[in-house]
């Protein structure tokens, strides 16, 4: 009975570890997720910065809020691409 437990214990352990990494990798993947649309989104209004040079565009292509929020800014993610 004790070996059965000990085991059982052992097995909950490397579950929880397992389900703990999931969220890990979920996390990431979110975030990534955030990173390249908001990379994206940046690109665009440089892209369109270039066609409509005498027109400002900052304010109507801005960071969205909840990027904002999480600490997101475009120089973090402008640094972020020139290092990859």
């Amino acid at each position: 009975m004790r070996l059965q437990d000990q085991q059982l214990a052992r097995q909950l352990m490397r579950l929880r570890g397992d389900i703990n990494k999931l969220k890990i990798e979920h996390t990431c993947r979110l975030h990534r997720r955030m990173l390249n649309d908001a990379t994206y989104e940046l690109e665009e209004r440089d892209e369109l910065a270039d066609l409509f040079c005498d027109s400002p565009l900052a304010s109507s292509f801005s960071l969205s809020t909840p990027l904002k929020l999480i600490g997101v800014t475009k120089m973090n993610i402008n640094s972020r691409s020139e290092h990859n």
